[in-house]
């Protein structure tokens, strides 16, 4: 063989040129270093899978099987900010995004059970999840046969922690934004019918008179047996709970339950009660009042499935009838949007006909805007 420098004849496989001393194995060329602010590549002691970090900014961004990938992946980070919350795992944003949320809602109870369900993500970083390992979660709880609402509070909870992400600059996609439910809702959600009503206005039980009340009002059950008595107008309670939209809001009583509001109040201002419900003479706990006032009302009217929430079902539902619009509904009952209004509204065939019915068959005069569907310019 010839010296790669010299030229000279030199014995085959030798290491170095016995005539120049040139080594006979080409050097690698170093690497070109890298522009300030573009961050760095380094490779890590040890035996490894993925030899190669990244940094930038003293923030480590991952380890890499190959130079180049480390490379790449420093590339798509360019315009991208990094800050120390880079890094972040799964239980880490949530524990920084719970106090910010917790001022927004009155319990943060069903978010810490879903934020359990979510065991699986919890060591893993945010920025790695995408939308099926959200997925898989769901899948899993499914697969348990947890009800269609706890998953999808966990899928809430999945938005709710993407979106503080994404404006932390964790992440730059909604990743859980997409993810599907398959699991059936466990106990009917019910509105009571109109005999069911009837009866309840002809009950001699006490409870009658506070079950017309959330349905007159549409108050969630918590609203109406914690709101104090100098909230309460003639005609309408300043009140409510949960969510911005919910709270301080004007909780008006139709003529349904009008009557058994007023005379609770009128009691509860003799008798300088400092709630609305220090009047009523049975259980004044919910809890209590929803395990033995209202579960032995129910077994009175033969209503089997029916909670304290169904009352506030049953209010939608009479309004939806009733045609208020969709807008102003949704103040009252105090929900951010329109689907969570529709998932109280439970409107029966003779509805639906009603409905229909208004539509005219004269194109000439249309019937106008059915209750609820604003008029598109």
């Amino acid at each position: 063989m010839n010296c790669i420098k010299c030229g000279g004849s030199i014995p085959d496989g030798s290491a170095f040129c016995n005539l120049c001393g040139k080594p006979q194995t080409p050097q690698r060329r170093k690497r070109r270093k890298r522009a300030n602010g573009t961050g760095t590549i380094y490779k890590m002691s040890g035996s490894r899978t993925k030899p190669w970090a990244a940094e930038r900014g003293g923030v480590y961004l991952g380890a890499f099987r190959t130079y180049a990938e480390a490379q790449k992946h420093l590339e798509r980070t360019t315009d991208q900010e990094i800050t120390e919350k880079y890094n972040l795992t799964f239980a880490q944003v949530y524990e920084l995004w719970k106090p910010v949320h917790a001022r927004e809602v009155k319990s943060m109870q069903t978010y810490e059970s879903a934020y359990k369900h979510c065991a699986a993500l919890h060591s893993r970083r945010f920025r790695e999840l995408r939308k099926s390992d959200f997925q898989a979660v769901i899948l899993m709880m499914e697969e348990k046969g947890l009800s269609k609402s706890t998953c999808e509070k966990a899928v809430q909870l999945m938005g709710q922690l993407c979106q503080w992400a994404m404006d932390e600059c964790i992440v730059s996609q909604h990743h859980a934004r997409g993810v599907t439910i398959a699991a059936e809702q466990k106990g009917e959600r019910k509105s009571f019918t109109d005999l069911q009503l009837a009866a309840l206005q002809k009950s001699k039980d006490p409870a009658a008179k506070i079950v017309l009340i959330l349905i007159a009002s549409g108050a969630r059950p918590g609203e109406l047996f914690e709101v104090p008595t100098v909230n309460c107008r003639e005609d309408h309670i300043i009140g409510g709970s949960k969510t911005e939209a919910g709270r301080n809001r004007v909780i008006p009583i139709s003529p349904l339950g009008l009557p058994a509001y007023q005379e609770l109040r009128r009691r509860a201002i003799e008798k300088h009660c400092p709630r609305l419900i220090d009047a009523y003479k049975g259980n004044k706990i919910l809890n209590n009042f929803t395990k033995r006032d209202f579960g032995r009302l129910m077994q009175e009217l033969g209503a089997e499935g029916y909670t304290t929430y169904s009352c506030r079902h049953t209010f939608v539902t009479l309004a939806v009838r009733s045609g208020i619009p969709q807008n102003q509904l949704r103040q009252i009952v105090g929900h951010l949007d329109d689907k969570t209004t529709d998932l109280y509204t439970h409107l029966q065939a003779a509805d639906l006909v009603s409905i229909v019915q208004r539509i005219s068959p004269n194109p000439q005069k249309p019937a106008g805007n059915l209750p609820g569907i604003e008029k598109v310019n």
